[in-house]
């Protein structure tokens, strides 16, 4: 081997190291320089009020971060999280304002009906072989303006006052607010799954190689569908969240929820090309976008540059992942 050949065999293992490196602390080393930047430049970044505020920002997004991951690794996406959110909410509050169950009644129905809504999704994503991002628009669309009809029959707004709700917004354990310890909890539950059952492995087997995976015996719709109807049911939960968190339910609630999950997904390293990702690592992305949000807050940024910040992150962590496979200009 030439001289000049070994230089660039060097050269080609030191990259890969390199991207080896930055896949998988990349977005630990994010966290870490931001927290120092915006303590330094803010004297409220870093209280304690402040980072609980942080956790129960991100804890919506991160559990929606949960059913996205699963979705993006099989090789999908979901735009209709945030319609679904607010449906799940609209659904069970309006149930319990009526009194027409108990409240765990009320809260299961949601959470069926948000299943429900991943299973038309998984449905007409396999059966009418629909294209992912056409059908979770579609349910998108749908499904928002049936929650803001029944808000509609309810004069547009629903004041949440019951005390389970009330003890999601204001409860701790120890430091961490309720809501932070429901995320952390469906975290634990979610990387187990992927890691250590037979589902999880078949979740990056159809997103790795489908073709593969179908020869292999694996169920690849029926794994689809249990995916789609699991980003739903995060969803569901995410509306008792919300519920909470603002005392009330309106037309707005949800709107652009699912865009900060892909950023949050897309940031812990998830390829949108599907099988490769950690849903571990979605939380590290929903803490660099919170704490992005929450800065650009304190700072008194207008929440317009909010959105038009979410969206660069997106780009760019859509260009990091094309860098790291080598891909740019094909």
């Amino acid at each position: 081997m030439s001289v000049q050949s070994q230089k660039q065999a060097y050269q080609a293992s030191y990259w890969d190291k390199f991207k080896e490196q930055i896949s998988q602390f990349g977005i630990l080393m994010v966290i870490l320089v931001l927290g120092l930047v915006f303590s330094v430049t803010s004297e409220h970044f870093l209280t304690l009020p402040n980072l609980q505020n942080i956790l129960k920002q991100i804890s919506i997004t991160g559990v929606l971060g949960i059913g996205m991951t699963m979705v993006i690794l099989i090789g999908g996406i979901d735009l209709s999280v945030g319609s679904v959110v607010l449906f799940s909410a609209v659904v069970m509050n309006t149930l319990i304002v009526d009194e027409v169950f108990p409240t765990w009644i009320c809260v299961l129905i949601g959470l069926l009906a948000s299943a429900g809504l991943g299973a038309l999704n998984g449905f007409l994503i396999i059966r009418f072989k629909i294209a992912p991002v056409i059908a979770t628009l579609g349910t998108m669309i749908m499904v928002r303006g049936l929650a803001q009809i029944i808000l509609w029959i309810n004069n547009s707004w629903l004041w949440v006052k019951d005390p389970m709700f009330m003890y999601i917004k204001t409860g701790e354990i120890g430091y961490i607010p309720v809501t932070a310890f429901i995320m952390i909890a469906l975290y634990i539950v979610a990387i187990f799954i992927m890691r250590n059952t037979p589902f999880g492995r078949k979740i990056y087997a159809v997103g790795g190689n489908i073709v593969g995976a179908n020869l292999c015996g694996v169920p690849v719709n029926r794994i689809k569908m249990y995916v789609y109807m699991a980003s739903a049911f995060c969803a569901g939960i995410g509306g008792i969240l919300v519920s909470a968190r603002l005392s009330a339910v309106s037309p707005g609630v949800g709107n652009n929820m699912e865009f900060q999950a892909i950023t949050a997904v897309v940031l812990g390293g998830t390829s949108l090309s599907g099988g490769v990702g950690k849903v571990g690592k979605t939380i590290l992305g929903a803490i660099a976008v919170g704490m992005i949000l929450n800065y650009m807050t304190i700072m008194g940024i207008s929440a317009h540059y909010q959105q038009a910040a979410t969206g660069f992150l997106i780009l760019m962590a859509v260009l990091i992942d094309r860098m790291s496979k080598g891909k740019l200009g094909e």
